[in-house]
């Protein structure tokens, strides 16, 4: 009789290295918004162009640096994560998601900051509306994927383990998600950042932009987003100094989100964080 048995494909070191690995495309992500910031800040320093008041590299500039310390953090908080949520279809998939509507929005910005046009708020072609409104679908994948590994760091956290880094890095990854979508979505469908006062960018706050003879949209959607890097760094100076109340962190995410909620008020009602 002969034996029967049953071939499996091996799979390679090569294709095994391409895999779809959360933590490894995070990584990558970071490193590609990394790799344009010094020709971005050599053009911030060299193009005297202005947009709407304010140089047409600054924005560029800020999108790199912003989305580099998202995918540093999520590349730094997955770990926290077991591995089955982990290699989980939803977060591998969602992570390329959210990477790809980085890539391309970071891209596009730049694009147009070369053109000298608007990359938000810009209704003047068909092709820039469209594009516009991808890059909104975009910011729902970056969010959407922050908020499942937050709740996959939450699946994962041992019942009987008090960790307040891991209860700051799930808490700040759902919370930072939930009060950007509140404040980037009102942001995107209002047609400006700017709230009363003088439609300009041209008196803002040094390097920052930040509207200082008006309300700007951009204070509180700064804040609501690095949620994700407050509440765990948070976490992990309760566990350096032996906090464990687990209440501290939920404490620390109430007190923040009132904060947010009252800088998103502050700039409704026309009134700059900083007034010049």
């Amino acid at each position: 009789m002969t034996a029967m048995t049953t071939a499996y494909p091996v799979q390679s070191p090569a294709l095994a290295a391409w895999r779809l690995d959360p933590q490894r495309i995070a990584t990558a992500t970071t490193a590609a918004m990394l790799a344009p910031m010094l020709p971005t800040a050599i053009a911030l320093a060299a193009d005297p162009r202005l947009l709407n008041g304010a140089t047409l590299w600054l924005k560029p500039l800020h999108f790199q640096m912003s989305l580099a310390l998202h995918f540093a953090t999520l590349a730094l908080l997955l770990p926290l994560a077991s591995a089955a949520w982990r290699q989980s279809r939803l977060v591998r998939w969602m992570m390329l998601a959210a990477a790809l509507s980085a890539m391309l929005e970071v891209i596009y910005i730049t694009l147009q900051a070369a053109r000298g046009r608007a990359s938000h708020f810009n209704q003047e072609t068909g092709l820039e509306i469209g594009l516009y409104a991808l890059m909104g679908i975009g910011a729902l994948m970056l969010v959407a994927a922050s908020a499942i590994i937050g709740i996959a760091i939450w699946r994962s956290m041992p019942a009987k383990v008090a960790s307040q880094f891991r209860l700051g890095a799930a808490v700040g990854l759902v919370l930072g998600s939930a009060l950007t979508l509140v404040v980037a979505g009102y942001m995107s469908n209002s047609g400006s950042h700017l709230v009363g006062g003088q439609q300009t960018d041209a008196n803002g706050l040094p390097f920052l932009g930040w509207a200082t003879r008006g309300g700007d949209l951009r204070v509180p959607h700064f804040f609501a987003t690095h949620a994700m890097q407050t509440l765990p760094v948070a976490g992990l100076l309760a566990d350096r100094f032996g906090l464990t109340a687990r209440w501290l962190i939920t404490v620390g995410a109430a007190l923040y989100c009132v904060a947010v909620l009252a800088l998103f008020s502050q700039a409704l009602m026309g009134i700059p964080l900083i007034g010049l």
